[in-house]
């Protein structure tokens, strides 16, 4: 596991900062508000003008850059000493890639001497991944707090913020002062701007899948709601949506595109997305879904050609929710989620 010592890091900003001054004429220090744009020269391309052009109010002037698998993170350098970052997470899968995570170093200090050894998450901060179609599509299955969808990029690849649901903040014996407080919440503010920053330096897209979430269904066309129940049960009513992701209307594959967790007595309704992902199919939910279609017109699979064949189908691949014995008749149909 790589990770970048505060101090040297530090250090060598400093040093590359004194070089910058030393090549550049003076210039005041850069106000937010004041700053008139500057395009900033992506490293990655030939730059069309010498870095030593490049005047001190520059955007990125006053941050440091690593490289972090296929973003560059840029740093202020006042958060140098602040923070480790490691810049060689473990991989979930190969759908999801970690390409950082940021932690605070006097947490991560402080847990090591109360707990050497131990790992409990004190002191994280945050962590950025990387998500192909399928990875993208198992996330949102998820639907997991504390992350955040920000970007995508012209090669068809996500980037997701990940950020910790409660306070990481550690200091030797737990104590807490209102400096360690005020240095937490700087550093959280900072992370809260890291999409942004990502997306400028990067050159990314920014990419919002809110909405996903707020639509009513996930692909066009007629819909089939099924019901299924389980009286007596917290949880009583199980609602599928199913649509046809392929063709409409005859001939065409029924799926469940979402499920409906309903308690009746608290007039409260959990909802999940179903693509192929989250059914341990390593498959995007277009390309699943199209083969499925064909193999379906060359006669095979004649139970996904009605909703009742596909609810079942679901049914079964989830049979610790529905039970070895699900069969189609546990199902009716229901005019609408209400």
């Amino acid at each position: 596991m790589k990770r970048f010592s505060a101090v040297l890091l530090a250090l060598c900003l400093l040093l590359l900062a004194a070089c910058a001054r030393q090549q550049s004429a003076p210039s005041p220090a850069p106000v937010q508000g004041q700053t008139p744009p500057v395009e900033v020269p992506d490293v990655t391309r030939p730059a069309e003008t010498p870095p030593a052009q490049q005047p001190e109010s520059a955007p990125f002037v006053g941050l440091s850059e690593l490289a972090c698998g296929e973003l560059v993170l840029p740093m202020p350098f006042e958060y140098a000493e602040l923070v480790i970052v490691d810049i060689e997470p473990e991989p979930p899968n190969e759908h999801w890639t970690p390409l950082f995570s940021i932690g605070e170093a006097a947490s991560l200090a402080a847990f090591e001497q109360d707990y050497p050894g131990e790992d409990w998450g004190m002191g994280w901060l945050c962590s950025v991944s990387r998500l192909d179609r399928i990875g993208f599509e198992e996330w949102a299955c998820n639907d997991t707090p504390g992350t955040r969808l920000f970007a995508a990029d012209d090669e068809g690849f996500y980037y997701l913020l990940s950020v910790p649901t409660d306070v990481r903040l550690y200091r030797p014996g737990q104590a807490q002062d209102e400096e360690s407080l005020a240095q937490w919440a700087k550093l959280t503010a900072w992370v809260d701007t890291l999409p942004e920053t990502l997306i400028e330096r990067n050159r990314l897209t920014p990419y919002d899948a809110s909405e996903l979430f707020l639509y009513d269904y996930t692909y066009d066309g007629e819909h089939v709601e099924l019901g299924c129940r389980f009286p007596g049960q917290t949880m009583d009513l199980v609602l599928l949506s199913l649509s046809q992701p392929v063709r409409r209307g005859a001939g065409g594959v029924w799926c469940v595109e979402r499920v409906h967790f309903v308690y009746s007595e608290y007039d409260w309704t959990v909802t999940q997305l179903v693509f192929p992902a989250a059914l341990g199919i390593d498959e995007t939910a277009e390309a699943y879904y199209t083969r499925l279609q064909e193999e379906c017109d060359a006669g095979g699979h004649a139970e996904l050609l009605t909703p009742e064949g596909a609810a079942l189908d679901y049914a079964k691949r989830v049979a610790w929710l529905f039970g070895e014995d699900v069969s189609e008749t546990d199902f009716t149909r229901v005019e609408s989620l209400g």
